[in-house]
């Protein structure tokens, strides 16, 4: 019979250190210390860092403290003192049992991972990874009009070069095999194939090409603005204020008749008023609900969601596709009874 992972880490939990984060806040003052982030790469730029942690990838970590192995990591032959870390505290229960069992001495985990850190207002570093950062379109437009091309062609490529960025944006949502987070272009896309395969699904009036510009233009001001988890504590006025200046940026980068297109697109889907719009903003809030669901409630659990948290965010759902407001409650009722999400 297998074992559980949750009981893997339930039994590791019984036989390591863990601390909480008033207490591996006072060990981060300490110069004998070192904070060591197991997560993944792209959760690090997604999410940022722990000031000071050093980065050790799940899958290299027994190599890096093994002295005989060619990837040995020096740090770890020091008589420091290691507090490891992950996203919620599972894979630095394993991992810290791992090490322990390896020999290496004066080890701990923080319980509750990087989210508990974040919740309770840990100093985070943002990560140096920027793609707000780089400037594509300018590289596009100067190549384009060094071999003599005309300027709206110039305006179109450098458009569609900028938005590559949209790939480098990190979402909360998983992929369904938990392998990581989705990114913004793969959320776009998804939604415009949601769109098309759920279009009967749509309110009377809808047209279905509108809709798919809308959502596969969507979240293309995330590039400057950033990508602001659903449940997060982030005003939503601040937060629209730095979207339309992103709007402003990246639509301006078209041609005047495109820009201003792109931009209504963009207004009509955030006032939600219109069956265009309101049909788009239901699979924008679908999407994640699904993943959600299909993941046993991965995320929901890590944030203390509740049921009534996710029914207020979906009512959107109910005047844009209300066939599908009705499965999104019976489904909600099964995340409950199954333990996915809270009551």
């Amino acid at each position: 019979m297998i074992k559980s992972s949750k009981q893997l880490v339930k039994e590791a939990n019984s036989e390591i250190k863990s601390i909480n984060i008033k207490e591996a806040k006072k060990l981060q003052l300490q110069d004998d210390v070192v904070f060591v982030d197991l997560r993944d790469i792209r959760e690090l730029e997604f999410e940022g860092k722990i000031s000071g942690a050093i980065h050790a990838p799940r899958g290299m970590l027994e190599f890096w403290i093994d002295p005989a192995s060619p990837y040995h990591r020096k740090i770890f032959a020091s008589s420091k003192q290691f507090v490891f870390f992950c996203a919620a505290g599972w894979r630095s229960a394993l991992s810290t049992k791992k090490v322990q069992d390896m020999g290496l001495e004066n080890v701990c985990h923080i319980d509750g991972g990087f989210s508990a850190w974040k919740k309770e207002g840990g100093k985070i570093e943002k990560s140096n990874n920027d793609p707000s950062d780089k400037d594509y379109a300018k590289m596009a437009k100067d190549a384009l009009i060094d071999i003599g091309q005309k300027r709206r062609l110039g305006e179109q490529i450098a458009f569609i070069m900028e938005i590559d960025k949209l790939k480098e944006i990190w979402r909360q949502t998983p992929l369904l095999d938990n392998s990581r987070k989705e990114n913004d272009a793969e959320h776009s896309w998804q939604l415009a194939m949601m769109t098309l395969i759920l279009a009967d699904h749509a309110p009377k009036g809808a047209d279905i090409l509108r809709v798919l510009k809308m959502v596969l233009i969507h979240d293309i001001v995330e590039i400057d603005a950033g990508d602001n988890p659903a449940y997060s504590n982030v005003s939503k006025s601040e937060q629209h204020a730095d979207e339309v200046k992103a709007a402003e940026r990246l639509f301006g980068l078209l041609p005047d008749d495109l820009a201003k297109e792109f931009r209504l697109l963009w207004d009509e889907f955030e006032q939600m008023k219109t069956p265009d719009a309101l049909f788009a903003r239901a699979m924008d809030r679908l999407q994640p609900f699904l993943h959600n669901y299909f993941t046993d409630g991965q995320m929901w659990l890590r944030h203390d969601i509740s049921a009534k948290q996710v029914i207020k965010r979906m009512e959107i759902v109910k005047q844009g596709a209300p066939l599908l407001y009705v499965l999104i409650n019976e489904m909600t009722k099964d995340a409950i009874d199954k333990g996915y999400l809270l009551p």
